[in-house]
């Protein structure tokens, strides 16, 4: 049944869970948006995705279908081999999938990858874009107020879950990915790199950018709402 399976909400780089509320308030079914422990000197992809699967153990859910935006999509493969058949779904909000055996960093372009090493290089204590940087690529589609609280919410990101890689597994089989076609940080194109490296996953779209969280929660909701309906059957 529907209720049986909790909905968990990871979020993207310099956000919280704060960043799901609206899409929670949307749903008919238990749903829980968990703090990825990803700002710390010995964060990895392994190491969060083993403390998430803990604190889903001490909560008591069972059966799961995880949500992971952005910056979460590295600990898909680390959940995946802690959770097992508990995850029923891993649904993928404009996610990073780094190839097997790879980092985030490896998942994009060229001088993008360089940037990003030396910039982490040198803020080994945490990295942060600015103000006009968050707004021009998280927040073009958001209210004035939403953009506010964006950015000054945004936390400073450490260097782990960036470039710490992944280890080698099959390609995730029981996926979907969620397109945003409006996303500046990640973009569609970008997006697509992503969804060659899932196993024949089911691909929907928002016209949203890449916070859809909170420029459309509803429409995100109703297509997580689905997929909850899918695995119970319901559809």
């Amino acid at each position: 049944m529907a209720n049986n399976v909790t909905v968990v909400f990871l979020h993207g780089a310099g956000m919280g869970p704060w960043v799901w509320e609206r899409v929670i308030q949307e749903l008919s079914t238990p749903a829980v948006a968990l703090e990825i422990p990803g700002r710390s000197k010995n964060a990895t992809p392994d190491n969060c995705a083993a403390a998430i699967a803990a604190e889903l153990d001490r909560l008591g859910i069972g059966p799961v279908i995880v949500v992971m935006h952005s910056l979460a999509g590295v600990l898909a493969s680390g959940l995946a081999e802690r959770l097992g058949s508990r995850v029923k779904r891993f649904v993928f909000v404009s996610a990073v999938i780094p190839p097997s055996g790879g980092s985030f960093v490896d998942a994009l372009g060229f001088m993008n990858r360089q940037i990003l090493r030396i910039l982490f290089k040198f803020n080994p204590n945490g990295l942060k874009p600015s103000p006009k940087m968050i707004q021009h690529e998280l927040c073009n589609d958001l209210e004035p107020q939403d953009t506010e609280e964006v950015i000054s919410r945004y936390k400073a990101e450490m260097p782990g879950l960036y470039l710490t890689p992944v280890k080698a597994t099959a390609p995730i089989a029981n996926a979907t990915y969620i397109k945003l076609l409006k996303d500046q940080s990640v973009p569609p194109a970008q997006q697509d790199s992503m969804i060659a490296r899932l196993s024949k996953p089911l691909v929907r779209e928002i016209d949203a950018g890449h916070l859809a969280m909170l420029s459309a929660p509803m429409a995100l909701a109703n297509l997580i709402q689905e997929e909850v309906e899918r695995e119970a059957g319901l559809r």
